[in-house]
């Protein structure tokens, strides 16, 4: 699923998936309609479930833990320490506490 595609003003700026979970990078601008009139924004948690549905509806099968955690970049500090996580994840899979052999 293409979240922007289904939500214009969201965008995924970086993702990773790993053996048991994804990191995400949701960015949402606001965007006007013809009459320049602000679109209504879809929260956080209606994209991520649309998101959830859609995997598990393709998969054939339910594969997310009920909730999910999230947190708001406030600045650019936190955006590229945020990128970086999601960057490194992979090469430090081991030493996650959700690690499993």
């Amino acid at each position: 699923m293409n979240i922007h595609e289904h939500y214009p003003m969201v965008y995924v700026d970086k993702y990773v998936i790993m053996p048991n979970h994804i990191h995400m990078i949701l960015r949402i601008d606001v965007l006007s309609d013809f009459d320049g009139r602000p679109m209504a924004v879809p929260t956080i948690s209606q994209a991520i479930n649309q998101f959830k549905g859609w995997v598990s509806k393709r998969s054939g099968f339910y594969v997310w833990q009920g909730r999910f955690h999230d947190r708001i970049l406030r600045n650019e500090r936190e955006y590229t320490g945020a990128w970086q996580y999601i960057e490194n994840n992979p090469i430090n899979w081991q030493n996650d506490k959700y690690y499993v052999e």
